[in-house]
């Protein structure tokens, strides 16, 4: 069969064509275009400069066609990439934070709120967005714009915890109203933890990234330096959970050098009894090395208590100061465990305590020493339980603790009343949207 290279050349030769049967008339009808059935416009090829007599070159017949025989009945879709993409969008999101503006991250939070997302990443956008509605309001970011340009402008990184309580306490100070949320927050009983987490973040425009336990619950970002805060509310002084914390088996190899090692292994029992201590001092400080402890404790009389905690150097210091010590005695909940010959071993109860001068004289003449339980070890968890006056000498006296207290200054009869003035379970679960 001879190859057509022009269509409508070929078209005018066939005449009009009948899908039905029959001739249309109308498709017997001259062409009223100019030039030829190669050229119907005359034109040519002008790009080219061909005249419009020489047939073109049909490419369309040389190029190979897609064999779509071997396509597979369901093509291969790339992977869902929700979580590194919100990822992406929550390091950008704490980036963002530096700025300090809540609307801003607001419309952010607002921009993923409604994907497919897990409950942890559920958790970090509702938990941020309060923080965000917090900070919209005109009294609270007064006072945040100026926590936050004092932590800027003034911040000692190796107190970081000490650096936020000074510019907390120095600015609520001035500003009561703000400074009665933390009675307010006693009225919330179980709740109080959280919203005291949330109002920690509004003030310093921090980003929530847990919820207490083991870990930091925020974050306070700047270009150079980032401050991972771990915050704390208690009723009453005596019993504030610092997290878990146990002896791993390399320790000692991690914090003793080689002749230390043999000394913990063929020395003196008072040699191997003060490398004990060490290790288990060195081994506390490093799990909260970098971590600032905000502790708050409001008393019954309105008294707000504020404590900052940078435990990992405090420890350390107040260690080789000769502040703090370490005890093991019997075990008051007999925790046990079973060796490998099958012994029952009771755990020691271990305690830090700290160390001060009682007051009084021995036979000798010289100042007797007692030791205060300062911090205990019960069931993996580390608690302060120092009580309130040796908090207050221990911040006196040790490197990384700062204490203040804001007295409240209104009718002691109100103190009730602000500290129930809070939603109630019908008010926020009845609530209409």
């Amino acid at each position: 069969m001879t190859k057509k290279i022009n269509q409508l050349h070929w078209l005018s030769e066939q005449g009009p064509l009948d899908f039905t049967g029959s001739a249309d008339p109308a498709m017997t009808a001259p062409m009223t275009q100019p030039g030829n059935p190669d050229d119907p416009m005359g034109q040519g090829d002008l790009q080219n400069n061909v005249p419009s007599d020489l047939p073109p070159t049909d490419m369309a017949t040389d190029a190979p066609q897609d064999d779509v025989n071997n396509d597979p009945e369901y093509p291969d879709m790339p992977e869902d990439s929700s979580d590194e993409d919100f990822e992406i969008w929550k390091i950008k999101f704490v980036k963002e934070s530096i700025k300090g503006d809540p609307n801003l991250l607001t419309q952010k939070i607002l921009s993923v709120r409604e994907q497919d997302l897990d409950a942890h990443q559920r958790k970090f956008v509702e938990d941020n967005l309060d923080i965000c509605f917090l900070r919209q309001n005109a009294n609270l970011l007064k006072v945040s714009n100026e926590i936050r340009k004092l932590i800027k402008t003034e911040f000692d990184s190796t107190y970081p915890a000490i650096t936020l309580i000074k510019h907390i306490t120095s600015v609520l100070e001035k500003n009561p109203l703000v400074n009665e949320i933390y009675i307010k927050l006693l009225g919330l009983g179980g709740a109080k933890g959280d919203q005291h987490r949330k109002f920690i973040a509004s003030l310093m425009g921090g980003i929530q990234v847990g919820s207490g336990g083991q870990n930091e619950d925020l974050i306070f970002e700047e270009k150079d330096y980032s401050i991972r805060i771990s915050t704390r509310f208690n009723a009453r002084w005596g019993d504030v959970n610092i997290g878990r914390w146990y002896l791993k088996e390399d320790d000692a190899e991690r914090f003793l050098k080689d002749a230390e090692l043999d000394r913990l292994e063929g020395g003196s029992p008072e040699e191997k009894d003060v490398l004990r201590r060490r290790v288990v001092i060195e081994s506390i400080a490093d799990c909260y090395l970098e971590r600032a402890f905000v502790v708050n404790v409001v008393g019954t009389d309105g008294t707000v208590y504020h404590l900052g905690l940078d435990l990992g150097n405090c420890l350390k210091n107040a260690f080789l100061d000769g502040k703090l010590v370490v005890r093991t005695g019997d075990n008051d909940t007999k925790e046990s465990f079973i060796d490998q010959e099958g012994s029952i071993i009771s755990v020691p109860n271990m305690n830090i305590y700290y160390v001060k001068e009682s007051g009084d004289l021995d036979k000798n003449g010289n100042s007797e020493i007692e030791e205060i339980e300062f911090i205990s070890h019960r069931d993996g968890v580390l608690y302060l339980s120092a009580q309130l006056d040796l908090i207050k000498e221990a911040a006196s006296t040790l490197q990384g603790i700062v204490f203040r207290e804001t007295l409240w200054q209104g009718n002691p009869t109100d103190i009730l009343k602000i500290m129930r003035c809070v939603p109630s379970s019908p008010e926020m679960l009845l609530r209409q949207c």
